[in-house]
């Protein structure tokens, strides 16, 4: 049987960072990365539409974010990793009614001093012509879709789009070099658990028995039993495929995200709407989230496209027991047809009679408590879960918080970049001390 000091599951951005910060901060350990899929982040996180942003009510929240667009920052500018980051920013169209909540967190935002700003709906009119920010009384379709007048909008600057295959390729070659070793094709199938102290009884561990998981049953590239001292979960929508038949909670739940492809082509007013300085030093315009359902628009210049898409709540099932195979999870043309483009083309007219070339779906796994992430130790085993949707933006924190707990526990401090101490027991659910998010997307 295989030994090694640590074991980390699922090479998604979380568990790549976590990998990598293990390895480099703990440079005598040997630790192994396994993932079920050929290369890492082809999951979910490939499958997202990989933005970041710092704009958040929740200052755990903000600091998670914050420090890790900060080191990417550094990476791409600084040390000449190119990560593919977009500093694009993010516009919120706010609705009339929903002005006054916005001003609060707008408030609560600038003291924390994130660079976010309000504009007012004739300046949006200026910078951003495109936006149909009134709709008249009688505008039957307008009135049947419930749409609401844009009261103001919110920008903020250091957000924007990065390529996760290139944040994946670093945390991987930096894992490797540091001594690390990845295992791919391979499938963890259960969680080894035995007593501290065996006793050579058939069916231990028994209930009187403190216990632990010491190891993992894999198959495919690697076959059989590893064992380790200390294992990490960090496997992101999958984490109850692992932890319910043990009878441990991973205190998330998962729900179907979908994305659709809009090619700008020879469509003229895609392509006015694409070209837009008033913003960012791209040319482009922001990424844009609508007053309505939650639909939003990130232009991806490279490939003069738009991907559209919703995080849609109610009446978008639970998933129990996700599928292994992403695939099995396919976008609904429907979806796009009759909930998105309706409320889409009213806001932004240029998508008027567009459809997408393509489209893609994932999965979220969502902490639907207080929407931040959970860390914590359970049975010996570090689980790192329920980011809801933000592992792209906050993968390098909670990478570094994983870290502090392999090495100190879970009364530890963490050091986000560039040194900004983080209690680590504000993330798990025994010591939870965290403010609910309220500006989620």
């Amino acid at each position: 049987m295989t030994k090694f000091d640590i074991i980390v599951i699922g090479a998604g951005l979380v568990g790549l960072s976590s990998a990598y910060h293990l390895q480099k901060c703990n440079p005598n350990k040997k630790i192994l990365l396994i993932e079920r899929l050929p290369r890492p982040a082809q999951a979910n996180s490939g499958r997202s539409a990989a933005m970041f942003r710092n704009t958040f009510t929740s200052v755990d929240n903000l600091q998670l974010a914050d420090t890790s667009i900060d080191f990417y920052l550094n990476l791409q500018q600084e040390q000449g990793v190119d990560l593919g980051i977009r500093l694009i920013g993010y516009l919120w169209l706010v609705s009339e009614n929903q002005t006054d909540q916005v001003q609060r967190h707008l408030q609560k935002m600038v003291e924390h001093r994130v660079d976010v700003k309000q504009i007012t709906v004739q300046e949006l009119k200026e910078i951003f012509p495109q936006v149909c920010t009134h709709f008249n009384k009688n505008d039957e379709e307008a009135q049947t879709l419930g749409l609401v007048n844009i009261g103001t909008a919110l920008f903020g600057k250091k957000c924007g789009s990065l390529d996760p295959d290139l944040l994946a390729e670093f945390y991987m070659k930096g894992f490797l070099q540091f001594g690390g070793q990845a295992s791919f094709n391979t499938n963890v199938t259960d969680l080894i658990i035995e007593p501290d102290e065996k006793l050579g009884l058939n069916g231990e561990p028994f209930v009187w028995q403190e216990a632990r998981i010491v190891g993992v049953r894999v198959s495919g590239e690697l076959e059989g039993d590893i064992r380790a001292s200390r294992i990490v979960l960090a496997t992101g929508a999958w984490a109850n495929e692992l932890l319910d038949p043990r009878g441990i909670d991973g205190r998330i739940k998962v729900k179907k995200r979908q994305l659709f492809k809009v090619d700008v082509g020879q469509n003229k007013g895609l392509s006015d709407l694409l070209s837009n300085r008033s913003f960012n030093s791209e040319g482009i315009p922001p990424f844009v989230i609508l007053p309505k359902s939650g639909i939003y628009i990130k232009p991806v210049k490279e490939e003069c496209s738009f991907w559209v898409g919703c995080e849609d709540e109610i009446n978008r099932e639970f998933i129990t027991v996700p599928d292994a195979n992403l695939d099995t999870y396919k976008a609904e043309r429907r979806y796009y047809e009759f909930d998105i483009h309706p409320v889409l083309s009213k806001y932004l007219p240029s998508f008027k009679d567009v459809r997408p070339s393509s489209m893609w779906a994932g999965l979220y796994g969502i902490n639907t408590l207080d929407y931040l992430p959970y860390v914590f130790m359970e049975c010996g085993a570090i689980i790192v879960c329920g980011d809801s949707g933000s592992g792209v933006m906050k993968a390098d924190a909670l990478g570094r918080i994983v870290d502090a707990m392999y090495r100190e526990g879970e009364n530890a401090t963490a050091y986000l970049y560039p040194n900004i101490p983080y209690d680590v027991r504000k993330l798990s659910y025994r010591q939870r001390n965290v403010e609910r998010e309220e500006w989620v997307i």
